[in-house]
């Protein structure tokens, strides 16, 4: 006999999971409910210029826009990019954080870039560090667009504030400029549950046949997992003090080293007490080819499919292979934590076509260079549109975040839409949740990853419309999507 997991009740007690919506036990009052999903701060893209933030050696410039007309560009010698959020209804929730850095020229020496989060109380005075991170000089070069992932601690009960804090060093060229775009700062329903996920403590907490820890080439910090030849990398994650049923997102960067190629593959396994394989809760697929196109790290995101009842541990696997001779694969900020829903999209990676897709003017394409499996939707270089209708129980309130990959081998895409839309029971539009206008991916043959959270849906929604359409760009703007990811934080 084994010892089962904690009663619901005992975990309404351990208040492992926060921004609980709904009791856990019946007649039992439940958690402090998160009432505030959404984005926490205000002009996230920068299309007011700099309003809303604090900034030092700052400007806003439009001459490459991630998403929008205009990014923050942090000047050359040190600079600075702060905001301050309320943390007013947030239940002690964590935050996650999310955005998008990419050089200002062509420099290969831009300078350290170090993101904060501190915890403010009530006089906006600073009492603990919910993250400090420091994405390293020579990280951020070439024409790369890298999407950053990552979840602070807990706030303490004092804090009313958060401050987000982007600060950059010099660089050893001239003209060493960071530009920042697409900012997230939301709820999420717990901590980072990987123990060592940036590797800074070598392999401490990981099991592997051939991963050996290395210092340089990161996406973040100091170290990261290393390997040249086929072999696995994994940890197994307690989940017995979470809810039954809990769906994880899931993040991670990868890359190898130019001219290189390998495959890996990406897994979430649940296992039960006796340590025995009960289901898989994600399978990621990563192509030969794809780590080699990008240049530096590629990132991640997905969510799970709810663990079943018995399990009590989710072990994140990593499997390399198809490494040739010398070649170097590289894997680092790994990310585990409770997500309110599984991924609501069916068919995400179009590996079964255009099930559960509505396409307009789109096709399908097999591709050795997929951001995630072997095929990818494709939205036609004379303009197109793909949609899906994805049913939602119990909508009314909650924001959801919105993840994928796109890819063009041609600058001149045209300009691209993703959006979501709110329907009710009849079909009937009644709202729209998010819109990101992509002017050009101005990245030729490379995968950018996008991010968003929608507003909260409104009374009545009972469908959530996620489209991706563009208009007519150059003779071969074609633009590749891929892996969207659709769900809840909290």
């Amino acid at each position: 006999m084994y010892n089962r997991r904690p009663s619901r009740a005992t975990v309404e007690v351990m208040n492992i999971s926060c921004c609980a919506n709904t009791p856990v036990v019946p007649n039992v009052a439940s958690q402090r409910a998160c009432s505030r999903c959404n984005n926490l701060l205000q002009n996230l893209s920068f299309e007011a210029g700099l309003d809303g933030w604090v900034t030092s050696n700052v400007t806003a410039a439009d001459s490459s826009s991630f998403e929008g007309t205009q990014v923050a560009r942090m000047g050359s010698s040190v600079a600075s990019l702060s905001q301050d959020v309320a943390l007013n209804g947030l239940a002690n929730c964590p935050l996650f954080i999310s955005f998008n850095a990419f050089p200002g020229t062509d420099n290969n020496s831009n300078g350290n870039l170090a993101v904060e989060v501190l915890w403010l109380d009530v006089n906006r005075v600073s009492i603990a560090t919910g993250l400090r991170k420091l994405m390293p000089n020579f990280g951020i070069n070439t024409s790369v667009r890298l999407a950053y992932f990552d979840i602070t601690d807990r706030p303490p009960a004092s804090a009313v504030f958060a401050k987000l804090l982007f600060s950059k060093g010099t660089g050893t060229a001239p003209n060493d400029i960071i530009e920042i775009d697409q900012v997230i700062l939301t709820p999420v329903n717990s901590i980072n549950l990987v123990q060592n996920p940036g590797f800074e403590l070598g392999l401490t907490g990981w099991t592997t046949t051939i991963f050996t820890p290395v210092f340089i080439e990161t996406i973040e910090g100091a170290a990261a997992a290393f390997t040249n030849a086929n072999g696995t990398l994994f940890q197994d994650v307690p989940i017995t003090e979470l809810p039954f049923n809990s769906s994880f997102l899931l993040s991670f960067a990868a890359s190898v080293a130019e001219s290189n190629v390998a495959s890996l593959s990406v897994q979430v396994l649940w296992l039960n007490a006796a340590d025995v394989l009960i289901g898989t809760g994600l399978d990621i697929t990563i192509p030969r080819n794809t780590l080699d196109a990008q240049r530096l790290y590629l990132t991640y995101l997905d969510i799970t499919a709810p663990a079943p009842g018995d399990a009590v541990k989710a072990r994140i696997l990593f499997t390399a292979s198809d490494l040739l001779d010398n070649s170097r694969l590289r894997i680092d900020q790994i990310i585990l934590a409770r997500a309110g829903t599984p991924n609501l999209v069916q068919n995400p990676s179009f590996e079964n076509a255009f099930d559960n897709w509505t396409p307009v003017n789109a096709a399908i394409a097999e591709s050795s260079q997929a951001y995630e499996g072997n095929r990818v939707g494709v939205l036609s270089a004379q303009g197109g549109a793909i949609f899906q209708d994805i049913p939602i129980v119990r909508a009314d309130g909650h924001c959801f975040l919105l993840n994928f990959g796109l890819r063009s081998p041609d600058a001149d895409t045209g300009l691209l839409l993703a959006e979501v839309h709110w329907l009710d029971n009849n079909n009937k539009e009644i709202g729209q949740g998010l819109s990101l206008v992509i002017p050009s991916l101005s990245v030729q043959g490379i995968w950018v990853v996008y991010t968003g959270i929608t507003e909260p849906a409104p009374l009545g929604t009972a469908t959530a419309r996620v489209q991706f359409s563009k208009s007519i760009g150059g003779p071969n703007g074609l633009v590749d999507i891929d892996k969207v990811v659709f769900g809840r934080l909290v």
